[in-house]
């Protein structure tokens, strides 16, 4: 936790004025960040974690850098006396950016979600020429990930007890494997990832998008892995009873919400017809994922709160399969289409 005197010392390094006040910020679980508003204005004060090496640090501090200079949505980060975005003191690293007044993500409006579509593409193209880091990662939701994870569970799981749920994970993995093959994954169109695509990381000002935050899970994948975190977390059909039965998720897709999203983002960057068929498989490997990864994260967990949030995975793996035909044919009319008149 960031204390007064942390924020004074790290300020004393700026010229942005006295402080004036201090309060906790609402979102963020990693790094330690508190709002601070001086005689300049309100900005909010970062200490990174510890994970963040200097080098992951200066170039997220690039890319944001180059996202302002392309005047795209974000909060710009604000240089120290020495003209560095970057602040070290004993050893850890801070950073200091605007705060960008703003509301909270209403589902209630469908405007957002199009406006959510438009800046994801928007974001896309303006990062299409950066290199990427350092650091090599592995497909972020390719199905061959599923099993690695089953067989953290299988091992754990001593009595059994949950060797059946596990056998038909490894079978729809399996299925999906041979529905988007590695090959098939791999020639994805690819670009830099935002990596966390979800309601925290964006600010709204009545439907228009006025900051997307949080570039800390950035890496080079295929840019439907966006697409499909944007889907998860903005077009999200709320079920009752999903929300109480134990699972990561709050229910399937809202139809009509994620049919909006995507064709506001092809738009603006067409969709290619493997994307568009990659997509629904995609979608479906992030919700068997966040369910195998909660239970992994829960070792504490009963036997049966763990074949709940497995149940789950379940469920909304059946709804894809029964809705994927139809959302791949509402996709492709609005955004594959488009492919053909931008070329003619």
């Amino acid at each position: 936790m960031l204390r007064p005197t942390d924020i004074a010392r790290v300020l004393s390094h700026y010229e942005l004025g006295p402080i004036e006040g201090i309060a906790a910020t609402g979102h963020g679980f990693v790094n330690e960040t508190a709002i601070v508003v001086t005689r300049c204005g309100k900005f909010v004060v970062r200490r990174n974690h510890h994970r963040f090496s200097l080098a992951s640090v200066r170039y997220r501090h690039h890319l944001i850098e180059r996202l302002c200079q392309r005047s795209f949505p974000t909060a710009r980060l604000i240089p120290n006396k020495t003209g560095s975005t970057v602040t070290i003191i004993d050893g850890r690293i801070y950073e200091v950016q605007e705060y960008v007044h703003g509301t909270d993500f209403d589902p209630s409006r469908p405007a957002q979600i199009m406006e959510v579509g438009a800046t994801l593409a928007w974001y896309h193209q303006a990062v299409v020429d950066l290199p990427p880091p350092g650091d090599v990662t592995l497909p972020r939701y390719a199905p061959a990930r599923i099993p690695s994870l089953t067989e953290i569970l299988y091992e754990r799981d001593v009595m059994g007890e949950l060797h059946a749920d596990l056998a038909w994970y490894d079978g729809r993995a399996s299925a999906l494997r041979a529905a988007l093959p590695d090959h098939a994954y791999d020639a994805l169109p690819r670009v830099l990832i935002h990596g966390d695509m979800h309601p925290d990381n964006v600010r709204f000002v009545g439907d228009r998008v006025v900051a997307l935050l949080d570039f800390d899970q950035v890496e080079r994948d295929a840019r439907i892995v966006d697409l499909a975190d944007a889907l998860v977390g903005f077009a999200t059909r709320v079920i009752p009873s999903e929300t109480t039965s134990w699972g990561v998720f709050q229910g399937p897709l809202d139809i009509p919400q994620a049919v909006n999203l995507v064709c506001s983002y092809g738009r603006i960057a067409p969709l290619l017809p493997g994307e568009v068929a990659a997509l629904p498989v995609l979608i479906e490997v992030l919700w068997l994922r966040g369910e195998l990864g909660r239970v992994i994260s829960t070792p504490e967990g009963a036997p049966d709160y763990h074949a709940a949030v497995l149940a789950q995975g379940k469920r909304l793996s059946e709804w894809m399969q029964q809705h994927a035909r139809m959302l791949m044919d509402r996709w492709s009319e609005a955004t594959i289409g488009r492919v053909g008149a931008l070329a003619a």
